[in-house]
């Protein structure tokens, strides 16, 4: 089924190229009809066309000059409809490709002597490249359609004025030609894809994916396009790195985070395993920007980070979400296992001397942790609205500890002692 969305797409793609292409449509016609007409006057070309027999010279000539005429008026039409309307539907499209073939057989029965009707191919064979290069594989092969049944009609049209007894020659050129269109067609079309491949790799990582690099097994005959892929992919993981990381801290930013965490929620909800998110903020850390300064608080945010990334497991997916706030994401993690992992988390903040800080104050920190099965795309959503909630309770209840979210949590009172449930704690 037609997506609605991507079918008003194409018809504004269609008009925008139609509305450009007009111009160089009527350039053209003006172009090549008067210097038709010149060297007509001029008795440079042959006058024995097909028509000349039924219209005469002069009325062969002006009947080719009502033609040209006719199609820049059409073009014109076209163009104010699509400047207006700012689409262009596939019947529309046709029509001007219809017009095209019309315009270039009518010419040549009106003036080019039979013998010389390879000429149209020419002419045609462009008509082919741009169909191809700018609407299409099945457009192409439409305009191939007309392009055959143009000069079909032209070659009857010329046995029967008596000016070609035996087309046999000419069909044969046509099929020559009909060969070399296809075969260039399928080539335009065949890059084409690849440079849209291209052009889709690096939208998604403008979003910050670069899980899929640039498969170069299907270039056989490796050219520009695989150089750019090769390319991409050597530069994929500095721009992975530079766009998904925090400079400072050496683990995930937010984006990066998002990404990996919608991977794993993916992943998650196939194996039908537990998720775990930690919250995790440093404890005083505005009084060590105070006392030692902005650029030791730096340094530290820089050991802080190593220090998780280093107690997290191979897994797991560590961030800075704020100043001082970071998030580990811990896949196929129940309740239990995410507690133990708050705990080493702990253990690792107690134990380590900070080399910024000179030893002359102790950095710890206090975590918030939410698990649950991965049930729905939300999951993620829902785990760090919870551990942050857990969070706020840590720090409340005299921070260094870790509390896992409970139900009810909401209740608590914050400030005071907990009213009902008391959370688990270390």
């Amino acid at each position: 089924m037609t997506d609605p969305h991507n079918a008003a797409s194409e018809d504004r793609s269609r008009a925008e190229i139609l509305y450009w292409q007009g111009w160089y449509r009527i350039g053209l016609a003006i172009v090549v009809g008067g210097a038709a007409l010149l060297l007509r006057a001029l008795d440079v070309v042959s006058s024995d066309s097909a028509a000349i027999g039924r219209l005469g010279p002069a009325g062969a000539t002006e009947a080719f000059a009502a033609v040209i005429v006719a199609y820049m008026l059409s073009i014109v039409a076209i163009r104010w409809r699509v400047r207006t309307v700012k689409q262009a539907s596939a019947r529309l499209l046709c029509l001007v490709l219809g017009i095209d073939v019309v315009a270039v057989f009518g010419c040549a029965a009106l003036l080019t002597p039979p013998g010389q009707y390879d000429r149209t191919l020419i002419i045609s064979m462009f008509l082919v490249q741009f169909t191809q290069l700018y609407f299409g594989w099945w457009v192409t092969l439409f305009q191939l359609g007309t392009v055959a049944i143009g000069y079909t009609t032209l070659i009857a049209f010329a046995r029967m004025s008596g000016g070609l007894e035996s087309p046999s020659e000419q069909l044969w050129t046509f099929a020559l030609f009909c060969a070399g269109a296809v075969s260039y067609a399928w080539l335009l079309g065949h890059q084409g894809a690849r440079m849209r491949r291209l052009t889709q790799l690096f939208d998604r990582a403008r979003e910050g994916d670069f899980d899929e690099p640039y498969d170069d097994s299907y270039d056989r005959f490796p050219d520009h396009i695989t150089l750019i892929g090769r390319a991409y992919n050597k530069l994929r993981g500095h721009l992975e790195t530079i766009i998904l990381t925090d400079p400072l801290s050496g683990c995930f930013n937010r984006r990066g985070f998002d990404q990996f965490a919608s991977r794993e929620v993916s992943r998650g909800i196939r194996a039908k395993w537990h998720m775990a998110i930690l919250a995790l903020d440093v404890d005083h850390f505005k009084q060590i920007n105070d006392e030692f300064g902005h650029l030791t608080g730096d340094e530290s945010i820089r050991e802080i980070g190593a220090l998780i990334r280093e107690t997290a497991r191979a897994g797991d997916v560590v961030a800075r979400i704020g100043g001082e706030e970071f998030t580990i994401l811990a896949p196929d993690t129940d309740a239990e296992g995410a507690m133990h992992l708050a705990e080493r988390v702990l253990t690792a903040f107690r134990t380590r001397s900070f080399q910024s800080l000179r030893g002359q104050m102790p950095i710890t920190i206090s975590i918030g942790v939410s698990s649950d099965e991965a049930a729905s795309e939300n999951i993620a959503r829902t785990l760090t609205a919870r551990a942050d909630e857990a969070l706020y309770v840590a720090k409340r209840n005299g921070r260094d500890q870790a509390v896992m979210w409970q139900t009810g949590m909401r209740s608590f009172d914050m400030v005071g002692r907990p009213s009902t449930q008391i959370p688990r704690m270390i």
